[in-house]
């Protein structure tokens, strides 16, 4: 076994390039419509922290006054650890929002890789300032908690048809994100290192203007 970390061999390689080698083995792992929010946030990597909230209109159990962070997002902010990616599913909303700037910086101090949302996020200013990676459908200034409630955490949960299990691996970028589930990760790295050889090969004849049987690549 590798002494490099799996996050880290995960680390070069790019979602698309994952997608293919999940494909291989029948998995669909992309996760569509979701999208970084900084052009420059490169590639994250790390395990999944699966959360979901649930519709549930003003829920007393969710209010909190003002701004800042709800009581449902408390919970989260309380359980993520460094090294994880919090998956948020709010069932792609697009007229509220969990997660914003005060989260994120939390979230950096406590080293945690990346935030992906299934729905929107807010206080994009802060976000891209502090440097804090966050995939999501889009903005809303809109607070949730007078829409959703605390629904789950660790458990798996389903995004556009992907299911994200808890330490899943999740690896985003400006093409998107993509989750590869636990019991799959070596063979899944087994796949990438033989498509990225036969990847470099072929962007070597393509160079070369050599190409003369792309089946025997």
């Amino acid at each position: 076994m590798s002494d490099i970390s799996i996050e880290s061999q995960f680390l070069k390689y790019p979602t698309s390039m994952i997608s293919d080698a999940l494909d291989e083995i029948g998995i669909n792992g992309a996760i569509s419509g979701i999208s970084a929010q900084r052009y420059d946030q490169g590639r994250v990597v790390g395990r999944a922290l699966p959360v979901k909230f649930t519709k549930k209109d003003k829920d007393p159990n969710a209010w909190r006054f003002g701004g800042g962070v709800g009581k449902p997002l408390e919970q989260v902010l309380k359980t993520m650890s460094k090294g994880q990616v919090v998956v948020m599913d709010l069932e792609g909303t697009i007229n509220a929002t969990a997660w914003g700037g005060l989260a994120s910086k939390l979230a950096l101090r406590k080293g945690v890789v990346g935030t992906i949302m299934n729905g929107t996020c807010r206080d994009l200013e802060e976000i891209r300032e502090c440097g804090y990676p966050v995939w999501a459908i889009g903005v809303c200034p809109r607070r949730s908690r007078n829409d959703f409630t605390f629904g789950s955490i660790n458990e798996t949960i389903s995004v556009t048809d992907v299911e994200i299990s808890k330490n899943d691996i999740i690896v985003a970028d400006q093409s998107g994100v993509v989750c590869v589930p636990e019991n799959k990760i070596n063979k899944i790295l087994e796949l990438l290192r033989k498509i990225s050889k036969q990847e470099d090969l072929l962007e070597d004849q393509v160079l070369r203007n050599v190409i003369q049987n792309w089946d025997e690549l």
